[in-house]
């Protein structure tokens, strides 16, 4: 099984192009990872940059809705990119937490 769901914030703002008669949104989503070191307890943070892209009527909502910051939930599948060792997840579903942007 090949899905994948992950809680981030957009990086940046989604880019959107057509691919013939087809709305495709590519954006980056920042995943956040936060530890502690056994020695000090300090916490740190790390943060994952996640490739993705989300077509017809998703890519149509994301377009509309999303901005760069904005709190978004992915359900995705893992997909090769533009070379072999680059991953791309390809949106199944997802949930935009914090648009602000609603009429």
């Amino acid at each position: 099984m090949n899905v994948c769901t992950f809680t981030g914030y957009l990086a940046d703002d989604p880019v959107i192009s057509m691919v013939g008669d087809v709305v495709l949104a590519e954006f980056v989503v920042a995943v956040h990872s936060y530890r502690r070191t056994k020695s000090t307890g300090e916490k740190s943070r790390s943060t994952t940059y996640i490739n993705c892209q989300a077509w017809h009527t998703g890519a149509e909502t994301i377009e509309r809705f999303a901005v760069g910051g904005s709190k978004i939930t992915i359900n995705a599948s893992a997909r090769n990119g533009h070379r072999d060792r680059d991953l791309v997840f390809r949106v199944n579903e997802f949930d935009l937490c914090n648009t602000g942007n609603e009429e």
